[in-house]
């Protein structure tokens, strides 16, 4: 019966992981970095076949990114490029390169679907509090200075998606809490 009990919950965890990481995690803006335009031929020829003669939504878009940005990039806790046209050769970036190829590819991505006029794709940097807590205070290390994530934004209607590239390669979760 106990470990009944313990598989229910570990499969509760698992099929509400993103509600309960909203729940507890609220991401704190404090800074904008600048976006950078997509250039790897290589990538830009990889996209181009993948999206070939398809009319993709905002949903859409933002999931073909966070894939191709899972697809090519494993986390490191080292100090990397965060060029999105280069770390695709590194094949590792901390949160910053994540951020940043989600956000270069995004952005390619809704040029080559004439939705510039409706959405922006936007890389922010943000700290992390656990119930209110700043747990960047917790940490000494420059590293865990900040965290670097995505808004995704209706011009139109204002509506604001928000993605935490690396947290989705690795727990799935595909939007944050931003306040």
């Amino acid at each position: 019966m106990f470990f009944k009990c313990i598989g229910i919950f570990i499969i509760l965890l698992i099929l509400f992981r993103g509600f309960l990481y909203r729940l507890v995690v609220n991401y704190l803006p404090i800074d904008v970095r600048n976006n950078i335009s997509l250039t790897d031929k290589k990538l830009i020829m990889e996209i181009n076949e993948q999206v070939k003669g398809q009319t993709l939504n905002i949903d859409e878009i933002i999931s073909l990114s966070n894939k191709i940005t899972s697809k090519k990039l494993n986390f490191t806790f080292n100090r990397i490029s965060s060029n999105p046209n280069r770390i695709t050769q590194l094949k590792k970036a901390n949160c910053i390169g994540y951020s940043s190829l989600f956000n270069s590819i995004g952005n390619y991505l809704i040029i080559k679907q004439n939705l510039t006029d409706e959405y922006e794709f936007k890389h922010l940097v943000g700290k992390l509090a656990i119930f209110g807590f700043d747990i960047h205070n917790l940490f000494n290390n420059p590293f865990f200075q900040n965290h670097d994530f995505n808004q995704i934004r209706n011009k139109n209607t204002n509506e604001k998606y928000f993605v935490d590239p690396s947290l989705r390669d690795y727990l799935r979760i595909d939007y944050v809490k931003f306040e």
